[in-house]
């Protein structure tokens, strides 16, 4: 019966430059092994194809011993180690660590190899504390890490990256408007990834969704994509650009929302890390670099959180201007926009909202509500909330305090009425002093918002020629800035909730 050689790279630079893989199998071949086996993972992980293909091997004995030429290639997980042993003591078949001198086939061998499993599972988690260590101590010192795209590192600092990066003979896009100068873009030859970056900005406030942007872009720099099935070296499925940066939506809204655009430091900014509370950001390490202001950050940010509920600013079924705001009293289900006609002797179309779920009999609401007559409410509704608005304009709001903000106050006094010096108290005492900064930050951008809100309502809306004139899109704009949504049922009106 055969005897099996299992080889283990943890990276595919190892396996093709450094020829360790090659090594190992020559050297299992070497012991008598007479089929080989081998990974290209981490050996940390216990989901590696040819790992438990071997392993399967000798559940159903169909080999007569295993060989690997050290421990460490098998596994670096005590746990997983232990499982793999089980497998080979009820299935009778030894394995042999060529480098360690272990044979199972020996209560002595077993025991040494439960020994060296242990001390490789420390080296890992040794590795790993020593890893993080330096991570906090980069962020102790607060240096700049991971540049996104636009950017560069600078003295430990992010800076705005103006180095030639793509160089276009021909620039087939519309020119765009500069979002702060009100004047035409001039389309450079050689372009930066700081020069890319604000054009990327001023695209997605231009057309107002990631993906009607990033068809923006890839049309702009002729970024394409292509499937990679099947070819060697390669994952299975799954699409690249060639030698092209490019952006996914979700990278791109990333991007858009990262706190070093707006001049800020930011460390443990994944999803995991920011439900658990562990984001930190730093503001105004550098304002001079910051490619979005805190306007334009607070419109980035309504955009998204719009687009999010109504599926996209850009959606073909948002083609009026209440689309994507009409909710249903019974199901709380969208209602979306049908068209009926006027009847025989009326020429043209009557245009309705209906409860997508009473299409397919998902609610009771059959009865529609015309457009019109719906937009007219809305319009009285707005001119009244604009009144009121206006009667409580000349009292400035007062600014209360969240309430993490005065517990954070609280403990930083307290520490600071500490008598002495401790690098531990000054230590905490910095940790608190940011985060306070980032809540006031975070306060000071949504009273900015509420504020320009109102000032919209204020200006605007209470005027009753106002709307005889302004366009459907600048409508729909100004609905979505001020409407949350509106409730109807029956064909009434129930409620209009506004986000002022």
């Amino acid at each position: 019966m055969k005897i099996l050689g299992y080889a283990r790279v943890s990276s595919r630079e190892q396996a093709e430059n450094s020829h360790a893989l090659e090594q190992q199998i020559e050297r299992l071949k070497s012991a008598g092994a007479t089929e080989i086996l081998f990974d290209v993972d981490s050996g940390s992980r216990d989901d590696r194809q040819a790992f438990n293909q071997m392993l399967d091997l000798v559940r159903t004995a169909m080999v007569s011993g295993v060989v690997v030429t050290r421990l460490d290639r098998l596994t670096r997980s005590v746990v997983t180690l232990r499982n793999a042993l089980k497998v080979f003591d009820s299935s009778g078949i030894p394995l042999q660590a060529m480098d360690d001198s272990i044979n199972t086939g020996t209560a002595a061998g077993k025991f040494h190899l439960n020994i060296l499993g242990a001390l490789a599972e420390m080296e890992v988690d040794r590795l790993s504390e020593r890893v993080k260590h330096g991570w906090a101590h980069l962020r102790d010192r607060k240096v700049a890490m991971n540049p996104p795209f636009g950017y560069a590192k600078v003295d430990n600092k992010h800076a705005l990256d103006h180095e030639p990066f793509l160089c276009l003979l021909a620039c087939p896009v519309e020119p765009l408007i500069d979002r702060r100068k009100g004047t035409i873009v001039e389309l450079p030859v050689e372009w930066s990834q700081a020069i890319i970056s604000n054009h990327l900005i001023d695209a997605f406030l231009q057309h107002r969704t990631l993906r009607r942007t990033i068809r923006w872009l890839n049309e702009t720099f002729g970024i394409y994509v292509h499937a990679n099935n099947n070819q060697p070296g390669k994952r299975m499925g799954g699409r690249t650009a060639q030698q092209m940066f490019r952006f996914s939506p979700g990278g791109f809204r990333d991007w858009l929302t990262n706190p070093v655009l707006q001049g800020h430091l930011c460390y443990l900014r994944k999803r995991e890390n920011a439900l658990k509370g562990r984001t930190q950001i730093i503001p105004n390490t550098h304002p001079e670099h910051r490619l979005i202001t805190d306007e334009e950050i607070a419109a980035i940010e309504r955009i998204l959180k719009h687009n999010a509920v109504v599926r996209g600013y850009g959606s073909t079924a948002l083609k009026y201007p209440l689309s994507g705001l009409v909710f249903c009293g019974e199901c709380r289900g969208l209602w979306y926009s049908i068209k009926g006609g006027r009847g025989k002797n009326q020429p043209g179309s009557n245009y309705y909202f209906q409860c997508k779920n009473w299409r397919t009999r998902g609610c009771t609401q059959k009865s529609m509500i015309r457009m019109e007559f719906l937009e007219e409410s809305v319009i009285q509704a707005l001119q009244e909330r604009a009144a009121a608005i206006a009667q409580i304009a000349s009292v400035p709001p007062e600014q209360q305090e969240p309430v993490q903000l005065k517990e954070l106050r609280q403990q930083l006094l307290q520490l600071e009425q500490i008598p002495g010096r401790n690098a531990a108290i000054d230590k905490a005492k910095k940790q608190i002093r940011v985060q306070i900064e980032q809540f006031s930050l975070q306060q000071n951008q949504k009273h900015h918002l509420d504020a320009g809100n109102r000032e919209l309502l204020l200006t605007a809306l209470s005027d009753e020629e106002y709307w005889e004139t302004l366009p459907d899109k600048n409508r729909q704009e100004i609905y979505r800035a001020l409407i949350k949504r509106i409730i109807v049922k029956n064909a009434q009106i129930e409620r209009i909730e506004f986000n002022v």
